[in-house]
């Protein structure tokens, strides 16, 4: 089946500062439960719902793939918008430094639909644009995607 997942990475950790994040991205989030990584980063997000992880130095938020079609973007921070979809083999990145976008590309069956911006530095190690995907993530969350395990804690939100 393969991953089916979409979200955003940031590059600073949110825990403490969530209305700051809400504020910016004009969301409002109530808090329903604690849950696991694993549930977290199940496959096709409903629409409506917000799972956040938050690892040392980031943080990782899965939402639908309709959110992630266009770039989120923060005024000090680095944000990766990604939407990976193995199963139509579809996917979209667009990352933002300092609330400028910098890169952005969305492929779908192995054809590239859009490439603009400056490569990002891990791409020439990359073999296609989901491999761009889990090691921008890496590099913005500052831990690598396969490295979280699967029980730590995440936690979920409603969009109100």
């Amino acid at each position: 089946m393969g991953f089916n997942i979409s979200g955003l990475a940031i590059n600073k950790n949110y825990k403490e500062k969530l209305d700051e994040l809400q504020k910016a991205f004009n969301w409002n989030l109530e808090f329903q439960e604690e849950i696991n990584f694993e549930t977290a980063s199940s496959n096709w997000k409903e629409e409506g719902i917000c799972d956040i992880y938050f690892s040392d130095k980031g943080t990782l938020i899965f939402i639908s793939m309709e959110m992630c079609a266009e770039p989120w973007s923060l005024p000090n921070d680095k944000v990766l918008t990604y939407a990976l979809s193995e199963t139509s083999m579809a996917f979209c990145i667009n990352y933002c430094e300092s609330g400028k976008l910098k890169r952005s590309i969305m492929e779908v069956e192995g054809k590239i639909m859009s490439d603009e911006g400056e490569k990002l530095e891990i791409e020439s190690g990359a073999g296609d644009t989901s491999e761009i995907i889990w090691n921008q993530i890496e590099k913005v969350l500052g831990k690598k995607y396969w490295d979280i395990d699967l029980g730590e804690t995440a936690y979920r939100y409603v969009f109100k």
